[in-house]
């Protein structure tokens, strides 16, 4: 499983199963479809390539790192309705070219998700 972490190396969310969870693991955030990744709105909010979460304009959102740490949590049916409903809500899943930046959204990657 992987770890999303912010600009100072914190922990942020985890992906599992193609889905962004909060770090309790409890809550579904967003979710990945190819390396485009998206949340409660219903178009691409970015892509995740180069082991880096980047969002449409270019600017990064997360560092993404593998947790040999992590244990796998059976989804619960919640979770599985969360996932589904920001699924089915998608509207535009394709996204431009994204140009990768060095510089750091000023937001954090959770308040493009919610």
């Amino acid at each position: 499983m992987y770890t999303i972490l912010n600009q100072n190396g914190e922990k942020v969310a985890h992906i599992q199963n193609m889905m962004i969870m909060d770090l309790s693991q409890e809550q579904v955030l967003g979710i990945l479809i190819g390396d485009c990744f998206f949340g409660r709105k219903n178009n691409v909010i970015g892509k995740i390539f180069n082991k880096t979460a980047y969002l449409i304009n270019g600017e990064i959102v997360g560092k993404v790192v593998n947790n040999e740490e992590f244990k796998n949590i059976a989804l619960k049916k919640v979770q599985m309705q969360a996932a589904w409903d920001i699924l089915t809500n998608i509207k535009e899943h394709t996204s431009t070219w994204i140009v990768e930046t060095n510089k750091w959204s000023e937001k954090p990657l959770l308040f493009h998700l919610l």
